[in-house]
């Protein structure tokens, strides 16, 4: 009888070592290992498409692997990482000296693929380019210093070869905020969150109107009767084009201090505040957190071969360059942005 009785407590041993390595394997345990613990796994799991009960594991892949943002930045444990779940890429770092601000993104400074904000009082963005969507939430930490990381920058993507529906931008959305805040609880970065509950799915593409008739990014401009806009929000990247004209950009923290920034100069890839070289005028404003600096500037719209250095502003365009870079900074809570040079 002892005998058995031994046997049958090694046998219920081996039964639930099984079990428990099975469990393992399913999606969900997959996706909340990946990332250093930091995925919303629901939501990830949802744009996968796969559901957080699905016990079929084979041939879910999910891979990560963690990098130094900088040698200046002394980041929390767990950062900086990336993971990809079953095809969707998914990058978590603080904000300063970030490597990913633009780097999983497609469109890729093109003037028909907007940034379009997020709502439900994210700090984010989200672009759509034919087949594929990309999405960033920037979140300040008031208990982090510069050295600490400042913030916290989530950047997602949506999976391979799947058509990019305003349900796969609603998960998206989805996705990306509710890694970013469950980054900040295992960060234990203090921070202001949106509304999770009332987020909605960006649209894909920025609206085209007249001048006179906008009411977001591009409202108050002069210098062109027609005009691309997105609504107004505290979105890390803001766009507006003056049509036949300019292309205004607004761009915060890691996405003003992307790399070529950190080489070349803080004010945008600039070393003065504000100023005007062959392509792009700028001004720049001093905003709180992981914010940092706030660039804006105007460049010719694609396709143009317009040089300011032979044929400069108008005196209608530095008006709205610097009504843009007013309206955006306010937005922001940042100061006032620098003169643009006479």
């Amino acid at each position: 009888m002892k005998r058995r009785l031994i046997g049958f407590a090694v046998t219920l041993a081996v039964l639930g070592a099984g079990w428990y390595g099975f469990q393992l394997q399913y999606p969900a345990a997959k996706t909340g290992r990946a990332c250093s613990g930091m995925l919303s796994v629901d939501p990830v799991l949802d744009l996968a498409g796969k559901s957080q009960l699905s016990l079929l594991g084979l041939g879910f892949d999910v891979s990560s692997w963690q990098f130094d943002v900088s040698d200046d930045v002394e980041e929390p444990a767990g950062l900086a990482t990336r993971c990809i779940v079953d095809g969707v890429e998914i990058s978590i770092e603080t904000t300063a000296g970030a490597h990913n601000a633009y780097g999983v993104y497609t469109f890729q400074r093109d003037q028909n693929s907007f940034s379009m904000p997020l709502n439900a009082g994210w700090q984010g963005l989200m672009a759509t380019d034919r087949d594929e969507a990309t999405a960033s939430v920037l979140l300040s930490c008031k208990n982090w210093t510069q050295k600490e990381g400042s913030g916290i920058l989530v950047a997602a993507d949506s999976p391979y070869d799947v058509e990019v529906t305003e349900a796969i931008r609603l998960k998206l959305a989805r996705a990306v905020t509710g890694t970013a805040q469950r980054a900040a609880e295992k960060t234990g970065c203090v921070t202001e969150l949106g509304d999770e509950g009332k987020l909605t799915a960006p649209p894909a593409t920025a609206r085209t109107v007249l001048a006179d008739d906008a009411t977001g990014t591009c409202k108050g401009m002069t210098s062109e009767s027609k005009v691309q806009e997105t609504d107004a929000a505290r979105s890390p990247v803001e766009e507006c084009v003056l049509v036949g004209g300019l292309q205004l950009t607004a761009e915060y923290g890691p996405f003003s201090d992307r790399s070529d920034a950190v080489v070349n100069g803080k004010y945008g890839g600039h070393d003065t505040p504000s100023g005007v070289d062959r392509s792009t005028a700028w001004t720049s404003a001093t905003c709180q957190g992981a914010l940092g600096i706030g660039y804006y500037h105007a460049s010719p719209v694609e396709g143009s071969d317009r040089k300011f250095t032979s044929d400069p502003l108008t005196k209608e365009e530095r008006a709205d360059l610097e009504h843009f870079a007013k309206q955006s900074a306010a937005r922001h809570g940042c100061g006032a942005p620098a003169a643009l040079p006479s």
